[in-house]
């Protein structure tokens, strides 16, 4: 009998990477396979919501998905599906919102269908559901935790995936085994609010203590969920790289109180310099609103001035956009369209020149880097330790593994060009 082929289309965060992997997974062992350049049977569309350009892209994959295989089916997954004021389009033959046991709503959903596929066994909980490789990539997400309480004004997450879960030790464990035995040399601890783990330290320490892939990065911190016992962890395992990323969102103590962020600008350099104090020359990567509802023009030259003092290795800038159901939706004294762009062009630009300091200080070092490709023309590519992009020359054996290189220049201000070392 011929088997079901699908595509699935992730859009979003390292968590919807997670889950779009999930749904291969399920989708593999429900007996379809892959479509590759084939028209597909099953179009799986992992959305994201949290912007309103993200839910736009959700919508038109949708729909150029339907345009492409007319005969095939659609379903929408993800955050989308769960904006209160959401209507699937006519498109989509099912729209399954994140809960606890969405990918057992999602089986339902393929076995209902005119498609030779077998039913599979779900655990009772979805984020039980472990993956066992990482699609094609070299470095593999490892979600832990899922949901979010926190409450920012300005964010949707909470009412999209607001149930908090923890996943338990020994899965964690199993998980990262699994990927290491499919060949990913890197895992990325990563959740919707992945600092709310109880426990984030043992967990760190326990993925250290078994050794089990060579490189282990951990996703978005608050700066008060750096305890000194996970910087302890951090310190003492040459696996956790010296690489995290602190959101910021804004460098005036006025905007994060209205942002509703549990932190002070005080707060947020005194976790940096922690950091710093332990690791050699860390990564520090970070987010920043720019023209959240309030700023002023002084606001604005405070957080400028700040992300310049902090010495971030990259920012990422997102100009403020209002989300239905969000408290900043309803906030006075919005910031003008066209100010809103001009600042989040300043912030860039600064953001562009901090990248290419921070890169600088590595030239005539040694790094390691994992090799994620190689181009047609032998150029091998990847990430060091530092979260720093490099390339240089290689062969076909290098790619999914660990070279140490030589950084002799920055190009396009964010890349390192190296040479091979001997091994």
């Amino acid at each position: 009998m011929k088997k079901p082929k699908y595509e699935v289309h992730v859009l979003g965060c390292k968590v919807n990477q997670y889950d779009a992997q999930q749904i291969r997974e399920l989708l593999n062992l429900s007996g379809a396979v892959p479509a590759g350049d084939s028209a597909p049977d099953i179009s799986v569309i992992h959305t994201c919501g949290v912007t309103a350009a993200a839910l736009q892209k959700s919508r038109q994959a949708v729909r150029a998905a339907q345009r492409s295989n007319p005969g095939g089916f659609v379903i929408m997954t993800g955050c989308c599906c769960a904006l209160p004021d959401f209507t699937s389009p006519p498109e989509a033959a099912a729209c399954i919102a994140p809960h606890e046991h969405w990918l057992a709503e999602l089986r339902d959903v393929l076995n209902r269908l005119p498609l030779a596929l077998s039913p599979v066994d779900i655990p009772e909980h979805s984020e039980r559901f472990g993956i066992h490789s990482f699609s094609s990539h070299t470095r593999a997400f490892l979600k832990i935790q899922n949901g979010c309480t926190v409450g920012c004004s300005y964010c949707i997450v909470p009412r999209l995936r607001g149930y908090l879960y923890n996943k338990p030790l020994p899965d964690i464990l199993a998980e990262a085994r699994a990927l290491a035995a499919a060949g990913h040399r890197e895992i990325i601890v990563s959740g919707v609010s992945v600092g709310l783990y109880n426990g984030l330290a043992r967990v760190m320490r326990a993925l250290c203590d078994e050794g089990t892939v060579p490189r282990l990065r951990l996703s978005s911190l608050h700066p008060n969920e750096l305890t000194d016992e996970l910087l302890e962890v951090w310190a003492s395992y040459k696996c956790m790289l010296p690489h995290i990323h602190l959101p910021l969102q804004s460098g005036a103590d006025r905007i994060l109180k209205l942002m509703r962020r549990s932190y002070t600008c005080s707060d947020f350099l005194r976790a940096a310099a922690a950091v710093r104090a332990v690791l050699d020359n860390p990564a520090i990567t970070t987010d920043v609103i720019a023209g959240f509802p309030g700023e002023t023009d002084r606001d604005f030259r405070d957080t400028v001035e700040f992300c310049r003092a902090a010495g971030f290795s990259r920012m990422h800038v997102f100009p403020f956009s209002p989300r239905p159901g969000t408290a900043a939706e309803k906030m006075p004294d919005r910031v003008a369209p066209g100010e809103i762009r001009t600042r989040a062009a300043k912030l860039r630009a600064l953001g562009r020149d901090l990248t290419r300091k921070y890169c600088g200080a590595f030239v005539g070092k040694d790094v390691e880097v994992l090799v994620e490709q190689r181009s047609e023309k032998g150029i091998c590519s990847g990430y060091s330790e530092h979260y720093v992009p490099v390339e240089f020359e290689g062969s076909a054996a290098d790619k999914g593994t660990i070279c140490r290189v030589r950084a002799d220049r920055v190009v396009r201000g964010q890349t390192l060009h190296a040479v091979r070392r001997a091994p």
